[in-house]
């Protein structure tokens, strides 16, 4: 007789336990349990990441979901394949508040009940006629026929727990006993006390909580339960259902034609590889090649769907971005126009892509627009039905900084202390102890105030807790089925179905996820493409624009990246600045070069460019497929290649090895090592030679890089470089348009702007157009970047101002606009904004009339602002004089903009930087050691591998800008000022890798 715990809440439970899915085979197997069942609150998506902990802890997983019909818990057992199909259906109609007790019955095969007495109505009649509560209760169960009476757990026997065994023995249910676990230790309950808080947004006082819903040892369960009770949670946990089986099926695309899928495909691929002129025998014969794996391996199917969505995208104005991942590997994808790299011009091979030796399914990622990528979610929808394509589910864990605003809400602690505590967090990755451990700002203040100790601990209780079910942000299933019956999912009243298995587990159950990604970096080049038509009347097709253009590889090379996919981070420019890339091939390699390890190659690959190295192979073989990489091995497919040529390698089995070698697997290291040795050995290569090619190999398979990917997004980056390099204002309009102003990239982008001496204007209510336009040699804010101002209220000031033509002073836009929503507050809010500057009257002037201005509106408009039939010839007020005020119209525009567009407030003190002998940046970043001035545009912290803290600050002022570093104990000294958009004093020095800060103060502080 053993205890198998039943009642087990997870984490995905959302915010109703304590315990991490993760956590609970383990801590099963600590108590010596064999078996441990999950049985969450109306979600069955632990149910993956909870098969395999149990696996790993060598304890059984047992199923189940907790529901609440008519108002009390009703728990289902899956005890097989058809009690988990019926399990899926009844956790659907629960995601859509339609589970009922008679749902339930008609789906009950396959399942066992357990009645949890805890929550039922017995709790609060017990001491009623026992009779009367029988008929009630047979009444609820007498549809079920495995049902049992779930026994809770009392440290000791009460009224109720004597009750309910009397009642069950006197009415012949089985009692089982049916503890229920939301958290591992007794004082652990203030964790789901916290969450419950969260959930219902109330607050709370109690710190401390001792709790009974807790791990419970098998002492603590042989002291409470009766030999019978506890022996009935094994016949409840005995099931023949395994939870990892392909129950997915690939989705069948139908043509118009009748043909078979294998013909079809066939047809259109040859009819798509004469369309691009690749009539040719070496095209037709990989196109041969691929179509008889594809087929082999019965996803035929699939290439004609993801060709069909991508079709209807490119047809109805989404852009599709031209490959990512290995898909353009594929001749297929391209002759579908999946893809629009030629995988044979650039040395792709399919087998990167689709491997027969390796079984693993396709991957074809595509990336749409991020603005309409939507369209074809609902396309798919709408032509393979709702109950066939799902959007795939993630969880949103509490963070650290979450935790800690959490527990400053549910406690109601002082916000300003939360943010001064969140302040010091400096890497948003690290726990909260982690951050204790490597962060020296954050480690003061905990140690200074136990205060701060306190928030900290209770942050940490529910720190790493789910606290609801996302969407992944590009992620679709589909599947040739309705999805409930083969899977996990729940229906979502704004998206359709979401399929409650992760990303990570729906492989392993034969489900199909495809990418369809939004990418921003396509709405900007549709963007530029839209704004060229309008200034130049020239019509681009964003997938026809070059990426191979001499000047637009130039750009790149004079490191001009910012707004450019892949290319502007400081790091990337300074590979740039190394390598100096003069062709499209350069660029490719230092996308794939320019992460960490394989970065180490990027000065041998620079050095070797321009002749200042040799390049040697050890093998004649190697020439040919590393020359375009000056003898780096680079790529993934390189790797492969050098197996098939000098070992005789098929390329499948040449994947294999690639990946064995990447993912150290040294049992298959082993074996691979042998064959490559002996395909050496009859290629005619001498027994060193194998050796040293062999670990050749193996010290650069970690650095290999996907060819395909690399190729397919250094077209997106350098197709951006053309547009910026022959149409800069549109660019940076389309730029600016996709950034947020609060975000680094938009003000890195104005700081190029002014290097090139392009102009930013201020919105302007007669000029501004929806999103940033080109207005003569400016570049003009669109009134949408006015913070807190109403959409309807911006779309009727264009609207009227297209019908009724520009607007000529206060009064005539106060008058014309009221009916769309103008009041006081965002008139004065475009006055800051500098929107009505056009008018030639100071800012302080217009402040002051604007009540005068809706007094003489409300004279001459209507109730609803619609101008009044007869025309009294009123006369409009005189604009009332005032003082001009610039610092604080300044900081009224940045409290408009988020940014100051028309001065700095640096301009304001520049007694006190002359008092400090600062310099502008552009002259500090000529200097060995200096003193200089600027507004903090971006802080980064990082922990080094030796532990240190690193602070990585970008500075600017009204003409350039500078990074710089400072190291932990500086930062400790001065991080008090350097806070993003603040204005500082900063004294630093040139070190051997760039700048670096050693001392910062506020300036005005």
């Amino acid at each position: 007789m053993a205890f198998v715990p039943l009642y087990l809440y997870s984490g995905f439970s959302y915010l109703k336990s304590g315990l991490p899915v993760e956590r609970i085979p383990a801590l099963a197997k600590k108590r010596g349990y064999e078996a441990v069942g999950l049985c969450d609150w109306n979600s069955l998506s632990g149910y993956a990441p909870f098969t395999h902990c149990c696996k790993a802890a060598g304890v059984s997983p047992i199923y189940g979901i907790d529901l609440e019909l008519d108002g009390e818990h009703y728990c289902f057992y899956v005890k097989d394949e058809e009690g988990y199909r019926n399990i899926l259906i009844l956790a659907l109609e629960a995601s859509r508040n339609a589970a009922s007790l008679q749902l339930a019955a008609s789906h009950q095969a396959g399942l066992a009940l357990v009645y949890d007495l805890e929550h039922s109505f017995l709790k609060d009649h017990f001491q009623e006629d026992e009779k009367e509560l029988a008929l009630r209760l047979n009444e609820k169960l007498r549809a079920f026929k495995n049902v049992y009476l779930g026994l809770p757990y009392r440290e000791k026997e009460d009224a109720y727990v004597a009750f309910c065994r009397k009642f069950a023995a006197g009415h012949s249910y089985p009692l089982v006993a049916f503890p229920h676990i939301a958290y591992e230790k007794k004082s652990d309950a203030i964790v789901t006390l916290i969450t419950e808080a969260i959930q219902n947004r109330v607050t709370i006082e109690q710190k401390q909580l001792d709790g009974t819903e807790y791990f419970l040892s098998k002492e603590e369960i042989g002291a409470f339960y009766k030999p019978a009770e506890i022996a009935l949670t094994e016949e409840v946990a005995k099931s023949s259902f395994s939870f990892i089986a392909r129950r997915g099926t690939l989705l069948h695309y139908e043509n118009e034609e009748g043909l078979s899928s294998e013909d079809y495909l066939r047809e259109k691929a040859e009819e798509g590889l004469v369309a691009k002129g690749c009539d040719k025998p070496n095209y037709h014969e990989r196109l041969d090649y691929e179509l008889g794996i594809i087929h082999k391996m019965g996803y035929d199917d699939y290439f004609l769907v993801v060709a069909d969505y991508v079709h209807y995208a490119k047809t109805h104005g989404v852009s599709v971005g031209p490959g990512r991942g290995s898909g353009p590997a594929s001749l297929v994808s391209y002759s579908l126009d999946i893809s629009t790299v030629d995988p044979l011009e650039h040395g792709l091979l399919f087998e990167r892509f689709l491997n027969p030796e390796r079984k693993s399914m396709p991957d074809i990622d595509v990336d749409f627009s991020d603005v309409t990528r939507d369209q074809v979610v609902a396309y798919l929808q709408s032509k393979y039905g709702h109950d066939r394509v799902g959007h795939v589910l993630t969880s949103q864990t509490i963070g650290a900084k979450e935790a800690l605003r959490d527990i400053g809400r549910v406690y109601g602690y002082a916000e300003r202390e939360i943010s001064l505590i969140v302040s010091t967090i400096q890497d948003d990755r690290l726990s909260l102890r982690d951050d204790y451990r490597k962060s020296k700002p954050f480690k003061n203040l905990i140690d200074s105030d136990k205060y701060y100790l306190e928030i900290v601990s209770l942050a940490s209780k529910i720190e790493g807790l789910p606290r609801q079910a996302g969407l992944h942000a590009a992620g679709i299933i589909l599947n040739d089925e309705p999805l409930e019956k083969a899977m996990p999912v729940k229906d979502d009243p704004s998206v359709g179905y979401v399929g409650c298995l992760e990303k990570d587990y729906l492989e392993e159950q034969g489900f199909l996820k495809m990418d369809l990604l939004g990418l921003r970096n396509l709405s900007v080049i549709d963007r530029c493409v839209e704004l060229i038509k309008q200034s130049e009347g020239i019509t681009l097709e964003p997938a026809k624009i070059p990426y191979d253009d001499e000047e637009s590889i130039a750009l790149v090379r004079n490191q001009e990246t910012i707004g450019l996919f892949q290319l502007e981070s400081p790091g990337m420019k300074r590979a740039i600045a190394e390598v100096q890339p003069s062709t499209f091939a350069d660029i490719v390699a230092i996308i794939a070069l320019f992460r960490p390890g394989p970065m180490e190659q990027i000065p041998v690959y620079a050095r070797r460019k321009k002749g200042k190295e040799p390049i040697v192979y050890l093998s004649p073989e190697l020439e040919p497929i590393l020359s375009s990489t000056y003898g780096v091995i680079v790529y993934q497919e390189q790797i492969m290649q050098i197996a098939q040529s000098v070992a005789g390698f098929r390329l499948g089995d040449a994947d294999l090895f690639r990946r064995a070698i990447s993912k150290k697997d040294s049992a298959a290291l082993s074996s691979y090592h042998d064959k490559f040795i002996s395909g050496c050995l009859a290629n005619g290569k001498s027994k060193d030679l194998a050796e040293k090619l062999f670990d050749l190999i193996y010290a650069f398979a970690n650095y290999g890089f996907n060819k395909a990917h690399a190729v397919a997004y250094g077209v997106i980056s350098c197709q951006m470089a053309y547009l910026k390099k022959h149409y800069p204002k549109e660019f940076y309009c389309g730029i600016l348009d996709a950034l947020p102003t609060s975000e680094a990239k938009f003000k890195n982008a104005l700081s190029e702007l002014k290097r090139h001496a392009i102009r930013l204007a201020l919105p302007c209510i007669n000029r501004s157009k929806p999103g940033f336009s080109v207005d003569g040699d400016a570049l003009r804010f669109p009134l949408e970047n006015i913070k807190n101002l109403q959409s309807v209220l911006i779309r009727g000031i264009y609207e009227e101002r297209m019908n009724g033509g520009p607007y000529t002073d206060l009064f005539d836009f106060v008058a014309r606009t009221k009916k769309y929503g103008l009041n006081q507050q965002s008139l004065i809010r475009l006055i800051d904004a500098g929107a009505l500057d056009g008018f030639g009257i100071i800012r302080a002037s217009l402040r002051a009339t604007a009540f005068a201005a809706f007094d003489y509106a409300n004279l001459i408009g209507g109730e609803n602002g619609d101008a009044m039939l007869l025309d009294f010839g009123f006369e409009k007020p005189a604009i009332v004089e005032a003082d001009p005020t610039p610092q604080s119209d300044l900081q009224a525009e940045y409290d408009a903009l988020g940014m100051m567009v028309s001065g700095s407030p640096l301009q304001f003190y520049q007694e006190e930087i002359a008092a400090h002998g600062a310099v502008p940046i552009g002259e500090a970043l000529k200097k060995r050691s200096f003193v200089t001035a600027g507004i903090v545009k971006a802080v980064r912290t990082i922990v080094t591998r030796k532990g240190r803290q690193m602070t990585f600050i970008d500075l600017y002022d009204d003409l350039d800008e500078m990074s710089l570093v400072m190291w932990d104990e500086e930062y400790a000294k001065s991080f008090g000022a350097i806070k993003k958009d603040k204005l500082i004093i900063l004294k630093g020095h040139l070190g051997e890798r760039g700048f670096v800060a050693d001392e910062a103060k506020e300036i005005g502080g």
